[in-house]
């Protein structure tokens, strides 16, 4: 199931804005077409889920707690840290909303979990 819906219920609930929606789109786009991971609300509803956040966030400027640098720690030392850290660096290029660092740290947790879902369905 594509996030329509759930964009919809975001949009209609203030949450996000017409721009936040562009950018999910622009990030569920590159993640096809350069990586061929097509994201739906099976594989990646968490993450969605916080962009959506993240953006809303940068529109009321409200600060996110950094994750406990343990937890990003054990983030930094898995296999797909490396393919997440590129897969985060282009999402970026392609979005207009900007990501803290604290913001980029859960996405990085969130793409991790992504490509760890994956390699656990083949």
């Amino acid at each position: 199931m594509d996030f329509t819906e759930r964009l919809d219920l975001y949009l209609e609930g203030g949450m996000i804005d017409e721009k936040d929606v562009k950018d999910v789109n622009a990030v569920i786009q590159i993640f096809q077409e350069k990586y061929g991971i097509t994201l739906c609300e099976e594989n990646a509803a968490t993450f969605i889920a916080h962009l959506c956040a993240a953006y809303g966030r940068n529109t009321t400027h409200e600060e996110v707690e950094p994750l406990m640098e343990e937890l990003f720690a054990e983030v930094k030392e898995l296999d797909s840290y490396p393919q997440a850290e590129k897969m985060l660096q282009d999402l970026m290029s392609v979005t207009v909303n900007p990501l803290s660092k604290a913001e980029q740290e859960y996405a990085l947790l969130h793409i991790n979990n992504l490509l760890a879902s994956l390699n656990d369905s083949e």
